[in-house]
């Protein structure tokens, strides 16, 4: 233990046996990290963060309700986004017979969206990492429909519906403070000789001698004699370019997904389609360091390249049969093929113990020894240090950006394809029964899919997924009273899910932990709603809505929780941090949700109209993790808006006053959690505090 550092207790999830443990510290402790460092543990320098600072932070910590008045900016990077689309929609009828109508739907979206992030989410000056994304899509669809009077009693609608859609994002961790680790190339001086010899006579055991084997041989010539890693510097497209056609073993589609265990090696399983060398770092000199279309950037540790296209067809049918004045029976089938092509070029920073060779040369604190990973000087071994190391209060080595805790610095790429091809064909049966004039229910069963895809960016060890299956069971109710001015409407219903989609995480071996999303067995969905709408008066309008759904996975799936603050994995290794969900609810579903609206328009003389609108609505708590874990829970809020409005008579000119958030209720929209390397934090995204404004509108056409 060291003394005077804070001291926790865990409980050996397995044992029972109460555990104590320390912080891990920087270049000492071995902590398969892959690099990553607490930016939180910075704030006023490197690996040091003052008590003012701490304060500081802690204003915007919020363990409970939050308050609009109370938010506040806890980042100091560049945070913007930029959003272009165009959309082109055409709608052509032809009346064929008396009998037949056809209908084409043709529509073509494109869009190009640029955002830049603050990614450490905090404002920490020496530790500061963005994140630019370059986002381009284009989708385009064709739908013919043919609607038919088969006989008074019996219409059919039938069609065809063609997809196709391709986008094309990059991606670009950086540093914005310049951080030497992440510019500089690696110097590996860990070649073995007296200089280390006393670390690792520690290492392996006291008086023990070096094995003259290892005498002289630093880790990366060991890296390039057993074909770990390659000479020369690796960026984005390496592992790419290193595929010779498509005929390669190792670049053939989907080979990465049969061979998924991240902690197979290049040479192990070379359809991992991987190239690693030693660190070489980004000066902001090489331009495949730099994401396409994106900003020139330095100290890179994570690019991405994906680029998906899909394919979708699907052949559908539906008909209703007027069985009498009150009963109609609808029953449809849908034919749906999907076809997904997806590529994925990766590029990162990560340390590796190269599966425990790091130990011949004394662990990360020999590594950070022999590379300047500490603080050192003449003083400091005239007085008895160790080494000439600087020591802090604890009295343990001050690190420098030069230290490591997951071993050696190297660089990784990957480049893995993919294609896949989903068939489905889903079926609706549903009846009406008209009871009067003013009262109809309805029955239905209906089922649904939606097709599986990639992981990608994540360097996920589960690189695809299934599809997504549904049954619906439902029953519902429309009515009319009051001469027809209120109209109550709703539905009970049970979903069951096969696969449903969920995100988790898993634990590579080689990589780390990967965010993916898995198919969770089994999932079910109870419910019930109800719409209400009430024209009070001719210039009154009242409404609202509620549900209740209460939801929650129905099957075991043990899904690892990197995040559980309570058995950490450097104690007690990945697999005890595996939680059964079954019986949690679903991720962000929540149980209950109610909305309420007033509408009222009042005309003026001028022929003019003023009009004022009031809505409220409220959500239950949300859960953004399957483990229904109470702190990554966002609480239920409500929202109160009001708004007045005048509009010109002939409709072309509207002035608005309006209030959001009226109370100034802030609500949680994300959670993000973070692991044992960033002392277990939790950052999240907000609603908007209370918002006043005034809008100016004006047409170039009537609006009535």
């Amino acid at each position: 233990m060291v003394p005077d550092a804070p001291v926790y207790t865990f409980t050996n999830p397995i044992t029972g046996e109460a555990v104590q443990a320390q912080n891990n510290r920087a270049g000492m402790d071995y902590g398969d990290f892959n690099g990553t460092q607490n930016a939180a543990a910075s704030l006023d320098g490197f690996n040091y963060t003052s008590q003012a600072s701490i304060d500081a932070n802690d204003k915007c910590i919020f363990p409970g309700e939050i308050n609009g008045s109370d938010t506040c900016a806890g980042t100091n990077g560049l945070n913007r986004e930029e959003f272009d689309a165009d959309t082109t929609q055409l709608n052509l009828t032809y009346q064929l017979t008396d009998d037949i109508e056809l209908k084409y739907i043709y529509g073509f979206n494109e869009l190009i969206y640029r955002r830049t992030t603050d990614d450490d989410n905090t404002a920490s000056k020496f530790h500061d990492r963005q994140f630019y994304v370059n986002h381009e899509a284009s989708y385009e669809s064709h739908e013919v429909v043919a609607f038919i009077d088969l006989s008074e009693n019996i219409t059919l609608t039938s069609g065809v519906f063609v997809y196709d859609a391709t986008i094309d994002q990059r991606g670009d961790y950086y540093s914005a403070v310049g951080e030497s680790r992440m510019i500089d190339p690696y110097v590996d001086n860990t070649s073995l000789g007296a200089g280390l010899d006393s670390v690792l006579s520690n290492t392996l055991g006291a008086g023990e001698a070096l094995t003259p084997l290892f005498t002289g041989i630093s880790i990366s010539n060991m890296m390039l004699a057993l074909g770990i890693a390659v000479p020369g510097d690796v960026d984005l497209y390496s592992a790419r370019e290193s595929c010779v056609g498509e005929t390669r073993f190792g670049c053939n589609p989907n080979d990465s997904v049969a061979n998924a265990d991240a902690g197979a090696t290049a040479t192990e399983n070379p359809s991992r389609n991987l190239v690693i060398g030693l660190w070489n770092g980004d000066d902001g000199t090489n331009p495949d360091k730099d994401v396409k279309w994106g900003p020139n950037t330095i100290g890179s540790d994570l690019l991405y390249h994906t680029r998906t296209e899909r394919k979708a067809f699907a052949a559908y049918t539906q008909g209703v049969w007027q069985v009498s004045d009150k009963i109609a029976i609808t029953a449809g089938v849908r034919y749906a093929k999907d076809e997904l092509v997806a590529q994925e070029n990766l590029f990162r920073y990560t340390e590796s113990d190269l599966g425990g060779l790091i130990g011949f040369w004394g662990g990360a604190f020999g590594i950070s020894l022999a590379n300047g990973g500490f603080e050192q000087s003449a003083e400091a071994a005239a007085a008895g240090s160790p080494f000439g190391l600087i020591l802090d209060q604890y009295g343990q080595p001050t690190p420098t950006r030069k230290a490591v805790n997951g071993g050696i610095p190297i660089a990784v790429s990957l480049y893995r394809p993919f294609e896949r091809e989903d068939t489905k064909t889903t079926f609706r049966l549903n009846v009406d029964y008209d009871i009067t004039d003013d009262f109809m229910m309805y029955t239905s069963v209906t089922t649904g899919h939606r097709a599986g895809g990639y992981n990608l960016v994540f360097f996920s060890k589960t690189p695809t997924y299934d599809p997504e299956e549904l049954i619906a069971y439902e029953i519902g109710y429309k009515t009319q009273w009051l001469d027809n001015a209120l109209q109550l409407n709703g539905s009970f219903y049970y979903y069951d899910y096969d696969n449903i989609h969920t995100v988790a995480t898993e634990v590579n071996t080689f990589f780390g932990t990967s965010t993916s999303v898995l198919p969770a067995p089994g999932a079910e969905i109870k419910g019930m709603e109800a719409e209400l709408t009430w024209l009070a008066t001719d210039k009154l309008t009242l409404g609202g809505n509620f549900s209740y759904t209460p939801n929650e996975y129905s099957e075991d799936l043990e899904v690892l929780d990197p995040a559980g603050f309570d058995r950490p994995a450097s104690l007690f290794g990945p697999a005890t941090s595996l939680k059964n969900i079954n019986g949690n609810q679903l991720l962000q579903v929540p149980e209950t949700k109610f909305n309420g609206w007033i509408s009222y328009a009042a005309p003026l003389p001028s022929g003019s109209t003023l009009g004022f609108t009031t809505s409220y609505s409220w959500i239950d708590k949300v859960y953004y993790s399957p483990f229904q874990n109470e702190d990554e829970m966002a609480d239920s809020y409500g929202r109160l808006d009001l708004r007045a409005s005048w509009t010109s008579a002939d409709g072309r000119m509207m002035v608005s006053g309006f209030v959001n958030n009226v109370l100034d209720e802030v609500g949680v929209l994300q959670v993000l959690r973070h692991g044992e390397e960033e002392h277990y934090r939790q950052t999240a995204g907000t609603t908007l505090p209370r918002l006043m404004g005034i809008e100016f509108t004006v047409s170039m056409n009537a609006m009535n």
